[in-house]
Parts: structure tokens; sequence; C-alpha cells
């Protein structure tokens, strides 16, 4: 609710988490009265994708694999109002996020070298979208 990300390390048991730092996912000076609503993870473990409400936003940030910090790459609009949920296609192509109160899910393309996301100009109209699954076909 503080517009942050937090990165831990696990013990080698996985009884025990240790914070390793935390992070802003708006730019320093942002209106007050944001708050991050979903995060989703590439599956090469890479990108972090975190989405704000309010800021009306995607902050990217990149995965050190070794110390598990994290250093913030860029934010991008995210098309809508009220992000609620973010989801990354299964090729890793694409990530979608619903906009709850515009009606809409923005579809990005998404560079899976950089993590970079960028306007695929196409957009899904539906009421309230609220949460994106992908179905298996």
């Amino acid at each position: 609710m503080n517009s942050t990300v937090a990165s831990y390390r696990i013990d080698a048991g996985g009884s025990s988490l240790e914070e390793i730092a935390v992070y802003p996912t708006v730019p320093e000076g942002a209106a007050a009265g944001n708050h991050a609503s979903d995060l989703q993870i590439s599956s090469d473990g890479r990108f972090l994708y975190g989405a704000n409400r309010g800021h009306d936003s995607i902050a990217i940030f990149e995965i050190d694999a070794e110390t598990g910090r994290l250093s913030r790459k860029v934010q991008v609009p995210c098309g809508g109002r009220t992000r609620r949920n973010l989801a990354i296609a299964p090729q890793g192509d694409h990530l979608l996020c619903a906009n709850q109160d515009s009606d809409v899910v923005t579809i990005f393309t998404r560079n899976a070298e950089t993590g970079a996301l960028s306007d695929s100009g196409k957009t899904i109209r539906i009421g309230t979208p609220m949460c994106l699954r992908f179905a298996k076909a």
C-alpha cells in the first residue's frame, strides 16, 4: 500500500527470510494516493513488473540473479485507470494490463531481452476487468 516492492533472501533451509532492500514503484515526487496492485516476474526471472494504481503506470525492474537486488529501469503509462492485474503471455512476448475503471485491457509488446514494454496499439474493451489468466488451448 506504500508504493514499494521488497526483495528478500531465503535461507538454505527455506525457513526464514532476510530483507535485502525496499524499492519505490513510482518516481520520487509522485502524487500521493498511489498504491501498488500487482507484481509479475518474467518466466526467466530477469524482470519484475509492478502495477501502480493512482500513478497509472507499470514499473519495470531488472532482477540481479546473484544478489536479489532490483534496479528500476523505467515507468510505462498503463493505458487506463485503476490497475488491477498484470499477466505475461505464456510465450513471454506480451504483457496485458487490466484497467478496472477504464473498462479496458491494454496489450503491451514485451522485449524478452531488455524487459521493455511498448504499446501494441491493441486493447480489449470489457467491463471492469479485474483478473487476467491465460488458458491452455
